[in-house]
């Protein structure tokens, strides 16, 4: 029961203070003797109380501050995402996105074509090059066959039969008969 000019609501330490002093101020209920282990224990139960309520108030303090901080992370978190998901949502809807795929796609084969177009100029022109080897190798061997026919010509003295393109065979004979006019 409260006492008179106090207020109604005390808190837990003004709870023990207060029996704390009801217990020293207060009359001896035993024989003289008899009290004092009996106050003894009295005040160590009063100790262990206020030492576990002190522990018990660290550790809510500690829970509510932990609680506060999830609290706002979560809330960060939160934020964050809604944040993500209006971006995604405005970059969809303005097709920023798709336009900048398609221009990377555009620009992708553009590129690839003109890599085509240059590997096959490269490839053309390696061809005409080995043509154009080709061509002088075989007109120096052409060179070299007439000029051969020409000094055999003129060493047997006589003229062999010749077709369009040439004498229609030269073997020396072996294979058959050269015709000779």
């Amino acid at each position: 029961m409260a006492s008179p000019g106090r207020s109604a609501s005390l808190s837990i330490t003004e709870c023990l203070d207060r029996l704390d002093a009801l217990l020293t101020s207060g009359p001896p209920w035993y024989l003289p003797g008899r009290r004092a282990p009996w106050d003894d224990e009295v005040r160590s139960v009063l100790h262990r109380l206020r030492e576990a309520l002190s522990a018990d108030a660290r550790r809510a303090a500690g829970g509510a501050e932990a609680e506060t901080i999830l609290r706002r992370a979560q809330d960060e978190a939160r934020r964050i995402v809604l944040e993500a998901e209006d971006h995604a949502r405005r970059a969809l809807e303005d097709g920023t996105l798709a336009r900048a795929a398609e221009q990377q796609i555009q620009q992708l084969r553009e590129q690839a074509v003109r890599e085509a177009d240059e590997t096959r100029r490269g490839a053309d022109m390696y061809a005409l090059s080995v043509l154009e080897r080709l061509e002088r190798e075989v007109a120096r061997i052409l060179s070299t066959v007439q000029r051969g026919k020409t000094v055999l010509m003129e060493r047997t003295g006589s003229r062999m039969s010749m077709g369009p393109t040439g004498p229609s065979r030269l073997d020396n004979g072996k294979a058959g008969k050269v015709t000779v006019s």
